[in-house]
C-alpha cells in the first residue's frame, strides 16, 4: 500500500490524455523550478514517474550532454509523452521501476509529484538504489500542504485562461497527494530507514518538499 494509505491512482488513455492537456501546463513553473535544482548537466538520469514528459524535455534541452530517461508504468502517460518532441538524448520507456533492469545505470534519479503513488515504496526504493551507480543521488519532491501561499502560486500557472485552483483547493490536494514534514518524519522517513538509502535530507523547495537520498559510494 501507498504511504498515504488512499486507493490506488490509475492513469488510462483518458485521464492521461487530460492529465496533459491541463495539469502538465498548470505544472509548467513547478517543472521550470525543478529543471533549474537538477545539479547534474551530463551522464545518465532518471526521472521516475514521468508522466507525459514535460520535465524531462525541458531537461533533455537544457543539457545537450545529460541522457534522460522517463519511466512510467502507464501506458496512457507514454503515449502522451510520444506526441511531444523527442531530441536524441531522450528516451521513454514503459514499466514498473520495481521489474525494469537498470543496475547502476544512473548518476542521478527524480521523482516528481509520483512518490505517494507508489503502491510498494520499500521495493521501489531499493529498485532506485540499484539503478543507481555508487554516489548517486535520488530526489524526491513531494507536494507540502503547509507551504507558503507565494510558493503554491508560484509554482502553479492557471491550468484554463486565467482560471487557476483556488489555494484552500490546492492545499486540499496537497493533503492528498504529498507530505506535511510530520507526516515526513512519522511515516516516509521510517519507509526509508528500511530501504538500502537508510537515511535523507528534508528541504523546502517551492511548494513541495524535497527528499534527498544518496546511494553509498563505497560500493
Amino acid at each position: 500500500m501507498n504511504l498515504k494509505g488512499v486507493p490506488p491512482e490509475c492513469f488510462g488513455r483518458v485521464t492521461s490524455f487530460f492529465y496533459r492537456l491541463w495539469a502538465e501546463p498548470a505544472l509548467a513553473p513547478l517543472h521550470r523550478r525543478v529543471g533549474a535544482e537538477v545539479p547534474i548537466e551530463e551522464g545518465r538520469l532518471l526521472d521516475i514517474g514521468c508522466g507525459p514528459g514535460r520535465l524531462d524535455r525541458l531537461l533533455a534541452a537544457a543539457c545537450p550532454e545529460l541522457t534522460v530517461v522517463g519511466l512510467d508504468e502507464s501506458p496512457g502517460m507514454l503515449q502522451q509523452a510520444a506526441k511531444g518532441p523527442n531530441p536524441s538524448n531522450l528516451e521513454f520507456r514503459l514499466g514498473k521501476l520495481e521489474e525494469v533492469e537498470f543496475a547502476e545505470s544512473f548518476d542521478f534519479a527524480l521523482s516528481v509529484l509520483s512518490f505517494h503513488h507508489w503502491e510498494e515504496p520499500i521495493a521501489g526504493l531499493e529498485a532506485a538504489y540499484r539503478a543507481l551507480r555508487p554516489g548517486g543521488r535520488f530526489w524526491i519532491y513531494e507536494p507540502n500542504p503547509e507551504a507558503a501561499d507565494r510558493e503554491i502560486r508560484q509554482d502553479y500557472a492557471p491550468f484554463w485562461g486565467f482560471l487557476r485552483l483556488p489555494l484552500w483547493l490546492a492545499r486540499a490536494s496537497f493533503r492528498g497527494h504529498g507530505f506535511t514534514r510530520k507526516e515526513v518524519e512519522q511515516v516516509v522517513r521510517p519507509a526509508i530507514a528500511r530501504s538500502p538509502f537508510r537515511e535523507c535530507e528534508v528541504t523546502d523547495a517551492g511548494s513541495t518538499l524535497r527528499l534527498s537520498l544518496t546511494k553509498n559510494s563505497s560500493l
